[in-house]
């Protein structure tokens, strides 16, 4: 995909609790399949508190997004 300076992009932010192992698991699968959909990870802010939590920041090309959205949604 070419990228230009008029490309727009779609965001999507996500929180995952992560105290378990098994939670951080479930992060990594969401991770994989968020980038099989063309999503790309932008950044991770982690919060050390007693809920310990992790913020994921992803963002795909406007256009990629637009080839994933049902036909209904797909026309502006």
């Amino acid at each position: 995909m070419r990228i230009d300076a008029t490309m727009n992009w779609e965001y999507m932010v996500r929180e995952f609790d992560v105290r378990d192992s098994d939670k951080l698991l479930l992060l990594e699968e969401f991770l994989n399949v968020s980038g099989q959909d063309g999503w790309e990870l932008v950044s991770v802010a982690s919060t050390p508190t007693a809920n310990f939590t992790h913020v994921v920041y992803l963002k795909r090309a406007r256009t990629m997004a637009e080839e994933f959205l049902p036909p209904s949604l797909a026309t502006e």
